[in-house]
């Protein structure tokens, strides 16, 4: 498996004083080798970043640096601190971004950033764009949730949304020093309000949707919605701000220089509009023009995503529309995006919806492919947005014919508490039939033996995802393997049933 380091261009030596030039305040001097921003990976000759969250343990850090053979510390924001090493004092993230430049020699690069922030949808779009803009430039890349994609066989996990200050910068060092065009990269609402992507230069910045995630970490919706707000207008200064018109939230906060996609071929407002006339074909409209895309993954939120992938390439790469059909037909969607496990008679679809929107988005979808019952298994993240569950929960049985409650990363929270929770939102008497049944995998293995030919089968909240958060354990998990081997002994007891 390729290590993140393994691809990262190793910055030749130089002294503290060359990557302070213009920046901040330098006492003393130094030949910094490396930059770390965790204290206990320093080497000898490595400069500490120490980073505002260190908050009061600032001092604590940066003598377990020197103990560990620390060149030099560098500081961003706070009192002075006190250390025999030579220091720099940053006044910003914003500085601190500047020197990583410095340090990748990224200052002047020919990759283009393109960050996409929303609630849902990062991971479709971040995806589809890598995969068209590979099919036109000849190499892309892409990092987010999945981890940093190179190809759609060649991924590097990567730990975060939005990966650290450091590893963000070091990953635009291997892009620019590959020669690789163009790098889509997923924005998440914490990585933008720690200000990972500072010193980060956007061609474009993308705004997908808003909704209920992360709200107990920001303060509260409106909060949530200004952090994804203040990267668009970041974007529109002097780059392309992209945003979706269906969402009222993004309409009265994004900039007024923003470009629109949006569902419906005649609204004007709208530099790319969309519509689905039928599962796999799309057809978008720029101006006067119009065109059909076949080929491309079922589902509504598909479409759209697609729209503001069509988008970013007329305007970013100045693509004809005329030229999209060809570039866009036959597009691939993400691990997990409504996977189709298709096994036999049996519909069975793996999807990462865990809020509100994505989930009501996934099971419109799946309504429209199936003929009888829709049975859906679900469960919500423990240590998360707690107001999404009810929410959940009356989605959940006003769309679905047949509901399993179950365990999704509970962490530290009762799988019980989480669950009443959830049916605290589902009206009396339950519009579907409900199943209670917190072992996730007796939960699949139950829905699947009630699925019936014409059935559909939605296995949401997980996704991609390969482990289960029990507690302070991560755990090996994955809904796809599980499922698969219980549509796999469906299969043989069909044949088995046939045959006598």
């Amino acid at each position: 498996m390729t290590d993140l380091h393994d691809i990262i261009p190793e910055p030749a030596p130089r002294t503290l004083g060359e990557l302070a030039n213009g920046l901040g305040k330098l006492a003393g001097e130094s030949r910094i080798c490396g930059i770390v921003d965790d204290s206990r990976r320093v080497e000898s000759g490595f400069a500490f970043l120490c980073l505002p969250r260190a908050g009061t343990h600032a001092r604590e850090y940066a003598e377990m640096a020197e103990k560990n053979g620390a060149a030099a510390i560098i500081q961003i924001g706070g009192a002075p601190l006190e250390t025999r090493l030579p220091l720099l004092q940053l006044d910003s993230m914003q500085q601190a971004g500047r020197l990583l430049r410095r340090w990748h020699d990224t200052e002047q690069t020919q990759t283009q950033l393109i960050g996409v922030t929303g609630t849902d949808g990062k991971t479709s779009v971040t995806w589809m764009l890598r995969e068209a803009l590979e099919r036109m430039a000849g190499k892309a890349w892409a990092c987010g949730t999945l981890g940093l994609i190179r190809a759609a066989d060649d991924i590097v996990d990567l730990g975060n949304t939005t990966p650290s200050l450091l590893n963000l910068h070091a990953l635009l060092a291997a892009a620019s020093h590959q020669r690789i065009p163009y790098l889509a990269m997923e924005v998440s609402s914490h990585g933008i309000a720690q200000e990972r992507i500072a010193g980060l230069d956007f061609a474009a910045g993308i705004w997908t949707s808003i909704g209920h995630d992360h709200l107990q970490d920001h303060g509260g919706y409106e909060a949530y919605v200004a952090i994804k707000a203040a990267f668009l207008h970041r974007c529109a200064n002097n780059a392309i701000a992209i945003a979706n018109a269906d969402h009222a939230d993004i309409r009265n906060q994004a900039p007024e220089k923003t470009l629109w996609y949006g569902h419906g071929l005649y609204r004007s407002e709208l530099s790319m509009a969309w519509e689905q006339e039928l599962p796999g074909m799309l057809r978008l409209k720029s101006g006067k023009g119009e065109v059909r895309v076949e080929d491309v993954p079922a589902g509504e939120f598909h479409a759209e995503n697609l729209a503001c992938v069509a988008l970013t390439l007329q305007q970013l790469c100045q693509t004809p529309l005329k030229k999209l059909p060809e570039i866009l037909g036959g597009i691939s969607a993400p691990p997990g995006r409504m996977q189709d496990l298709g096994a036999g008679l049996w519909q069975v679809f793996v999807d990462y919806a865990h809020t509100p929107e994505a989930l009501e988005r996934c099971l419109a979808t799946a309504r429209k492919l199936t003929r009888k019952q829709l049975l859906l298994v679900f469960g919500c993240g423990g240590e998360r947005d707690r107001g999404k569950r009810p929410r959940m929960g009356a989605i959940a049985v006003e769309m679905a014919d047949s509901v399993w409650i179950t365990s999704d990363n509970p962490r530290s929270e009762q799988p019980e508490v989480i669950a009443s929770e959830i049916e605290h939102g589902m009206p009396q008497p339950y519009p579907a039939e409900v199943h209670l049944q917190l072992d996730r995998e007796r939960a699949i293995a139950e829905a699947i033996a009630e699925l019936g030919p014409g059935d559909t089968l939605v296995i949401a909240g997980k996704g991609h995802e390969n482990y289960m958060e029990i507690g302070r354990r991560r755990l090996p998990w994955s809904d796809a393997e599980v499922a698969s081997r219980y549509l796999h002994d469906k299969n043989l007891q069909t044949e088995r049933a046939a045959c006598a």
